[in-house]
């Protein structure tokens, strides 16, 4: 038998198996990778995340669906594999910086780490502030650059963005929380996308101090509180795990540009090429925040977005996700060996 020493993270209840193949140990093939996932016959997650030596940068991450097969960037994951780098003693090239880059005063101190993933570098950085007394921990996954042409419009409530995975998003004005995202988004994701699929994002904005009814056995609280529009409820079909997840980082990072551009009518003066009225000025940014709240638990995403009125053209930049990654267990995997 072979054993694979794994670890068990979750991201706002996407949870993923970790392991450390820096060594090149463990070759794993598809139909294993896929047991492991089973939450019936095997260990239970969305996902597998693989730590391996980069030539680089800290480390690299390789990422495998629960289907086995190698998918395209996650989030989270990315997330957890920072937690797990750290417990690791992977020491950071970046080292810590005491001055907190990211701008929050309530920082104590923050290691940035630089990684490799399907998309390239990535930058990893983990926060720790001390909040009424108790020490809280933050993990942030820096993404490139986006244009808002990078967009595709179907429809008013209807678009798709490739964050480093395909999304479709889709704008809806009635209860979320009663929605089959299963049928409804499997039925989306290979009527529009084909074979290859895409992950398929529903989205139900609230404002003015308006309440989100969460019912849902995974969430310790009865209500989400959004107090301006800047708070999004979503629910997400994931392809590759085949069903809905409990958070999608990726996905959050394309609702929030999505919905920026949408209310932002940047859709209207790049993707529809109608002017603005702000022709006095040639340039503005906007410092966004978005919060996204899935069933899972909530998700930040902050970037600027360069709108420049002369192109025109919009881009977005220094685009952060950020939120929890939380240790569950540690375990040994074993498996039959050829």
């Amino acid at each position: 038998m072979i054993s694979i020493q794994f670890c068990k993270y979750h991201g706002a209840g996407n949870d993923f198996i970790v392991f450390d193949n820096r060594g090149d140990v463990y070759s794993l093939t598809d139909e294993t990778r896929r047991h492991m996932c089973d939450r019936h016959f095997g260990i239970g997650a969305d996902g597998i995340v693989e730590i391996k030596l980069s030539q680089s940068d800290d480390f690299k991450v390789i990422y495998y669906n629960a289907d086995g097969k190698e998918g395209s960037l996650c989030g989270n994951g990315c997330r957890c594999a920072l937690a797990y780098a750290k417990s690791l003693g992977i020491v950071s090239s970046a080292g810590t910086l005491g001055d907190c880059a990211l701008e929050n005063p309530e920082c104590q101190g923050q290691s940035v780490y630089t990684f490799e993933a399907s998309t390239g570098r990535h930058v990893g950085i983990i926060q720790e502030t001390v909040k009424r007394g108790v020490n809280l921990v933050e993990y942030f996954v820096k993404f490139g650059d986006f244009l808002a042409s990078d967009i595709k419009q179907y429809n008013a409530e209807e678009f798709y963005i490739n964050t480093g995975s395909p999304h479709h998003v889709k704008f809806i004005t009635n209860e979320l929380e009663n929605m089959n995202v299963f049928k409804a988004g499997r039925k989306l994701s290979y009527e529009l996308y084909g074979d290859k699929g895409s992950n398929i994002n529903f989205v139900q904005s609230k404002r003015d101090n308006q309440t989100i009814k969460v019912t849902d056995e995974h969430r310790p609280e009865a209500w989400v509180k959004a107090k301006d529009n800047n708070v999004l409820y979503v629910r997400t079909y994931e392809r590759g795990v085949e069903n809905e997840t409990l958070a999608c980082g990726t996905g959050a990072v394309a609702v929030a540009l999505i919905h920026h551009a949408k209310d932002a009518n940047v859709i209207n003066m790049v993707l529809n090429s109608q002017t603005s009225d702000a022709s006095s000025t040639t340039e503005r940014v906007d410092f966004v925040r978005k919060t996204i709240e899935m069933k899972g638990g909530k998700l930040t995403v902050t970037f600027k977005a360069v709108i420049n009125y002369q192109g025109p053209s919009v881009l977005y930049k220094d685009v952060y996700l950020s939120g929890p990654a939380q240790y569950v267990f540690r375990g040994v995997y074993e498996m039959p060996q050829d």
